[in-house]
């Protein structure tokens, strides 16, 4: 007759096919396979535990059998097998069992006390894995339970800050809302006061075309289009018109928000109102130019009234009577009425209000104009020009008035660093798609706390300026996308260098702005 300990070997030997056993869950026999496939393993251990549970010390086994519910509680939980199946794997184990020991007591000579012994011990033993697989269960949903509590208050005061953040957009921004197809859907009473329009009159209105001003071109807008279709975030500076018709300009950036393809669904627009920085700017560049102008006037009278009294004195020689004398006399004097007509047509574009527009010029010509109209008062300075213009420079693409401003400008300081005379070098090189002004003096220099100030509004090194010279010259500059470095030392000179791009990031803008409102 067979013993405990030979019932015990054979379930061991047999935990593959007790597997096989275990009946599937009713209407799920598919996700019953995929749970079995995930936990068969686990459950060939199981089988061979309860079988060494019979065959050797019982006590021995309970540990490991505890440690087995743990891990495949853990297991069954990684794998997300609900509870009520993974009981059902448990449970399942004891009916495969039943069943062996019931063809073994069949086929066998197995007394019914060994049999009932073996099933008892059994029992016990799975009992004791279903409870520790509950508990395990138990504590995880607890665990998870914790963390979503947790979460949840991450969640309240994170949207806490969002509604802190919204309002702070609200309050302290012109700030509106549009969909994919450019129709607001949402705008702040900031927005509103600016526009001059109700928020009933701008819900559901191309953002693009009610507030058109006609200062900026189409492809100027089309490129602030693409940008955000591309999910790019863009940030500039755009004129737009008011429901009374007045101009004024913003600094907007637009964020535009992206679905999970990348594809933007909506954008939200962040502007600050720079109408009246605007116009200020304009002031100080009139100022400035006024202040050339007043400085220049002594050279360019002097220069005048040379040709003036060549031209009077050639007038009183002119006989009739000697027409070959009378052609050279005529001659000289249409050449000093060119002179004068120069000179007064390049004071002229200084002077003059003029539109900011964005064009291709030749940066070369300009600076030899400015020499040109500079020389009278280099000659009373004592200052002489060279000019290195040997290289083929490209067009640039820029404002053509500005940036002779600038030139004019950094000339006239250099020739008041030479208070004894000297020399000023002018260069024009192409450099990697930009183009470098060199304009370099050796004047008195300055220090390095002088060299740091530069720029400031009202700081100056003069006697009678302003300050108000260079910080006009850095902001055309700057809004040409181009930079200006400057190198200087005491008693050594000092070297501008003035870097534009040749084709800037706004040259797709055509911009012609209202002098009125500049």
């Amino acid at each position: 007759m067979e013993s405990y300990k030979d019932l015990g070997r054979k379930i061991s030997m047999n935990s593959i096919r007790l597997v096989d056993r275990i009946s599937p869950i009713e209407n799920l026999e598919d996700t019953f396979l995929a749970y079995l496939n995930k936990v068969a393993s686990w459950m060939e251990t199981l089988f061979s535990y309860l079988g060494e549970a019979l065959s050797d010390d019982s006590h021995a086994v309970e540990g490991k059998i505890k440690r087995w519910a743990d891990e495949f509680g853990q297991r069954s939980s990684d794998c997300e097998i609900p509870l009520d199946y993974a009981l059902h794997f448990i449970f399942g184990s004891r009916m495969a069992i039943c069943e062996f020991l019931e063809e073994e007591l069949f086929h066998n000579p197995i007394s019914a006390e060994l049999i009932a012994r073996g099933s008892n011990k059994i029992n016990l033993l799975i009992d004791l894995a279903a409870r520790s697989i509950v508990t395990h269960y138990t504590n995880s949903m607890n665990n998870t339970k914790r963390a979503l509590q947790h979460s949840n208050r991450n969640l309240d005061i994170s949207l806490a800050e969002l509604n802190n953040i919204r309002t702070a957009l609200y309050e302290a921004t012109i700030f509106s809302i549009t969909d994919k197809d450019n129709c607001i859907i949402q705008v702040n009473d900031q927005f509103c006061r600016l526009t001059k329009y109700d928020r009933n009159e701008l819900i559901g209105q191309d953002h693009g075309k009610i507030f058109v001003s006609g200062v900026h071109s189409e492809e100027y807008l089309e490129n602030i289009r693409q940008e955000i279709k591309a999910g790019r975030v863009w940030n500039g500076e755009i004129c737009n018109r008011a429901k009374d018709g007045t101009l004024y300009w913003v600094d907007t950036t637009i964020i535009p928000f992206l679905d999970p393809e990348g594809v933007a669904y909506q954008h939200i627009s962040i502007q600050y109102d720079v109408t009246e920085k605007k116009k200020t700017e304009e002031i100080l560049l009139k100022s400035e130019k006024v202040s050339l102008i007043g400085d220049l006037a002594a050279g360019i009278a002097h220069e005048i009234r040379n040709p003036l009294t060549s031209i009077g004195g050639l007038v009183q020689l002119i006989d009739e009577s000697e027409p070959e004398k009378n052609d050279f006399y005529k001659e000289i004097i249409l050449t000093e009425i060119n002179r004068i007509n120069f000179i007064v047509s390049e004071l002229m574009v200084l002077a003059k209000p003029h539109a900011v527009y964005f064009s291709w010029f030749n940066i070369e010509d300009s600076i030899q104009n400015v020499i040109d109209l500079m020389q009278p008062e280099a000659n009373l300075r004592n200052v002489m020009f060279t000019f290195d213009n040997k290289e083929n420079i490209t067009k640039i693409y820029g404002e053509k008035n500005q940036l002779t401003q600038v030139i004019i400008n950094m000339i006239k300081n250099a020739m008041e660093a030479l208070p004894t005379g000297g020399t000023i070098q002018l260069s024009a090189v192409q450099n990697n798609g930009r183009i470098v002004l060199s304009i370099r003096d050796n004047g008195i220099g300055m220090s390095d706390e002088q060299k740091k100030r530069l720029g400031e509004p009202f700081y100056t090194t003069k006697f009678n300026g302003t300050g108000l010279g260079l910080m006009v010259c850095f902001k055309i500059i700057q809004n040409h996308k181009g930079t200006i470095e400057i190198d200087s030392e005491l008693n050594a000179g000092t070297t501008i260098k003035i870097t534009l791009p040749i084709h800037t990031a706004n040259s797709t803008e055509r911009v012609k702005v209202d002098k009125n409102l500049m």
